[in-house]
């Protein structure tokens, strides 16, 4: 409407005008036209800041910042195995056969689990069925060649214990010392042997076993078969192992591993 009635008053003053003046008025009303529009158009480009739009602006990029702040916290927060807190703990026991629980029939620790006849399993779970380890064991004093004896193993609070097919299983706490030979169980890089490249070696067994590797409660972060050819068992391989690497050795008597 402002525009309208200014083009109207341009256009009566260039009547006006004319009557006194010999110059074409239609070109000086299309110049002052002209510069009244270019005058508006910059004044109408300079767009003022609305607070409440810079107010969203700044919450939106709080938020972002907020969320990339979460996901670098849950990436922080990976679960992992650690059982550097019953290294060399443990009381010695004897347990009979059937369910056992970890802080009430023996303490937490690390231990040795032998039997002294018979032929059974010995299965260690957590409150969640997770970790732990399983593993089939022979009577000492009646083991067939190339069966397995002893496990080592850790213990945490919770966990629960069963015996199976023994009448009895004895535990016994075990020593951290530097190994070059496992027997089966659970070991760890950088505790029991430094980490770093090895070959490994198993002795000639009619057995099938395995090695895993995990750092994670639910994931391996490797696994290879042991043992006999016939069943892709291998006997000679290379592998690497890191700081803080949970090794599971299951179902062979022993494996050798020699540092590159």
């Amino acid at each position: 409407m402002r525009k309208l009635k200014l083009l109207s008053v341009l256009f009566i003053s260039s009547i006006i005008l004319s009557a006194c003046s010999n110059t074409n008025p239609f070109d000086e009303l299309a110049d002052e036209i002209n510069s009244w529009l270019g005058a508006d158009s910059t004044n109408t480009s300079e767009k003022s800041t609305d607070p409440e739009e810079e107010t969203e602006n700044n919450t939106d990029t709080e938020s972002n910042n907020e969320a990339d702040n979460d996901t670098a916290g849950d990436t922080e927060d990976i679960e992992t195995l650690d059982y550097s807190h019953l290294m060399n703990q443990g009381e010695a026991v004897t347990l009979d056969e059937g369910m056992h629980e970890v802080g009430k029939d023996i303490e937490p620790g690390r231990y040795v689990i032998t039997a002294d006849s018979g032929y059974g399993n010995i299965y260690v779970k957590n409150e969640e069925n997770r970790g732990g380890f399983n593993e089939t064991l022979a009577g000492e004093s009646d083991s067939p060649e190339g069966q397995t004896t002893k496990i080592v193993g850790f213990l945490d609070e919770g966990y629960s214990v069963e015996i199976a097919n023994f009448e009895q299983a004895t535990f016994t706490p075990y020593e951290t010392v530097s190994v070059e030979t496992i027997f089966p169980g659970q070991w760890v890089a950088g505790e029991d042997f430094p980490a770093g490249v090895y070959d490994v070696s198993v002795p000639e067994t009619e057995e099938t076993g395995s090695l895993e590797v995990s750092s994670h409660p639910d994931y391996n972060k490797s696994r290879h078969t042991l043992g006999n050819a016939k069943y892709d068992g291998m006997t000679e391989f290379t592998m690497s192992f890191e700081d803080g690497d949970i090794v599971n050795l299951r179902y062979v008597p022993e494996v050798t591993l020699t540092e590159r």
